[in-house]
């Protein structure tokens, strides 16, 4: 039934904002950020920004040039993110048959003659380390008593 369909407009950056945050305000996230679900990076995005505020808004650090130094550096990269969610939600959206068969051709021969090619749309996405030291262990790679090994 119609009348039972959920519909949920999806907001994406037109443009990149001037900075992520005003004053003593960060936002973080689809709030200044907002991207397609193509790439599954939302929330991922959200908590980027969470770790590398966390990292440069310390008790001790001049809260203005921290600010200043997160829209440095996630700008650029959250930007990008955003624009290949975009292009990969184009090619989902193609409606006429030509296209739509076109498309299915590409997914099928690419999917039989180089399996690995969708996962280099997350190249460099799905890579991020955070720069500097990690709150956890201190310094960046190090890993303390209390912290698991991954993949044991």
């Amino acid at each position: 039934d119609p009348a039972t369909v959920l519909r949920n407009d999806v907001r994406t950056a037109a443009a990149p904002p001037p900075a992520f945050h005003r004053g003593r305000v960060a936002l973080l996230g689809d709030a200044v950020h907002p991207m397609t679900p193509n790439l599954g990076q939302g929330g991922c995005q959200a908590i980027e920004d969470a770790v590398v505020l966390a990292q440069l808004a310390a008790p001790d650090a001049d809260l203005a040039a921290a600010l200043a130094e997160f829209t440095r550096q996630r700008l650029p990269r959250t930007m990008d993110v955003v624009r290949r969610a975009e292009r990969i939600g184009r090619l989902t959206t193609w409606r006429s048959r030509p296209a739509c068969a076109l498309r299915a051709v590409l997914m099928a021969a690419t999917a039989r003659l180089t399996p690995d090619l969708a996962l280099r749309a997350l190249d460099g996405i799905a890579d991020w380390r955070p720069e500097g030291p990690t709150y956890a262990a201190g310094t960046r790679g190090t890993r303390t008593a209390a912290q698991p090994k991954e993949h044991e």
